[in-house]
């Protein structure tokens, strides 16, 4: 029954990288960072299956092990607090311990050494989810100890995300919890209940799939998702200001002085531009700045900013169709990937790995 079980998942990983495959390749998308990595991990972990039900027949608590390696290393690619790059290196952990499992297992298999005693295979599950948790939380205060940051991008869609990466992260710490309590109180139940935490495991592992293949923070709620950006266009954090006649052409100054700052000094791509800091240039204060901008964009400041690193961001890309996602957001001066997405969604209406997806199309499709 366990090999029965491990052949399956392994066939469900390679039909999910085959369908990714396809289904960029239709829609003429150039392969992106995380889809790419995703699809040679699929592929990575459809192997270590293989290979773990080869060697004595299957055994659910190895099944259990490789399973929580495999969906944390799909974690780290749908994370919504997209690592710098001084962090690159943790988030090569969990593929790298599928590495050394799929080399194991091929020593093990030529009779070299044996296959892992359940113990073992229980104790490195719940350090992998141990430490996926770890990396979550190093982030969220990361993210937090920065007060300019928070202020910039404390909304309510970056609390979604964060609050979708935080569900996503306790979900198989509940399962292990769950499955350690009843094999204690029914021992004679307890391969049953590894099954069961390998299925549930592997449920989680396609929704994070479906989070990084649609560039979604929600697995199943993309309709939701998107009412949620639509919502927020019709949102002002600042109130809608008519000025009056005689200071109409106060506001208007006041409005050219701050589009020509940043047409062209192009402030926006500091990563954290504040309000006061164009106060220092234009000469006003932020009462007025907020009022101009508002009257003659009808947008915060902070729209307005985003609205500018948007564009730039565009143009970038069409400049270098090489570019990923994520170099965009890094030079367009957003400082993480949920910021950029975000205001990409509320100025385009699309996310940017499609409209990149579409704009190379475009300019690649030969002229008849």
């Amino acid at each position: 029954m366990v090999t029965t079980v491990s052949i399956i998942v392994a066939v469900m990983a390679l039909s999910f990288a085959v369908f990714q495959m396809i289904r960029n390749l239709r829609a003429a998308q150039g392969y992106g960072f995380k889809v790419k990595r995703m699809i040679w991990m699929l592929c990575l972990a459809a192997i270590v299956f293989s290979l773990g039900a080869l060697g004595g027949g299957g055994n659910p608590c190895r099944l259990l092990m490789e399973s929580t390696t495999a969906m944390q290393s799909m974690y780290m690619l749908a994370f919504c607090l997209n690592p710098e790059r001084e962090d690159a290196g943790v988030y090569r952990i969990f593929p790298g311990l599928l590495i050394l499992m799929l080399v194991y297992y091929v020593v093990c298999l030529t009779g070299i050494a044996p296959m892992p005693s359940d113990m073992l295979c229980v104790a490195v599950a719940d350090v992998v989810v141990l430490l996926g948790m770890s990396v979550f939380i190093r982030k969220v205060y990361l993210r937090l100890r920065d007060v300019k940051v928070v202020m910039k991008s404390g909304n309510s869609w970056s609390f979604l995300t964060i609050c979708s990466d935080a569900v996503y992260m306790l979900v198989p710490a509940g399962i292990l919890l769950l499955m350690h309590a009843l094999s204690g109180v029914f021992p004679a139940g307890s391969v049953t209940f590894v099954l069961v935490a390998v299925v549930l495991v592997h449920l989680e592992m396609i929704m994070v799939c479906v989070r990084v293949s649609y560039d979604s923070a929600f697995a199943i709620m993309h309709d939701h998702e998107r009412i949620i950006v639509e919502s927020m266009k019709l949102s002002q954090a600042d109130v809608t200001v008519s000025p009056d006649s005689r200071r109409e052409s106060q506001y208007k100054e006041l409005y050219e002085r701050i589009s020509h700052y940043f047409e062209v000094s192009k402030p926006y791509l500091d990563g954290n531009l504040t309000i006061n800091d164009v106060v220092k240039v234009v000469y006003s204060n932020k009462v007025y700045i907020s009022k101009a901008i508002c009257h003659y964009t009808g947008r915060n400041f902070r729209q307005f900013v985003n609205y500018h690193r948007v564009m730039y961001s565009m143009a970038l890309f069409r400049e270098n169709l090489e570019l990923k996602v994520s170099d965009l957001a890094e030079h367009s001066g957003f400082n993480n990937m949920v910021s950029y997405t975000m205001a990409f969604r509320l100025f385009m209406d699309e996310t940017p790995s499609d409209w990149c997806r579409k704009e190379r199309s475009r300019i690649l499709k030969p002229k008849k």
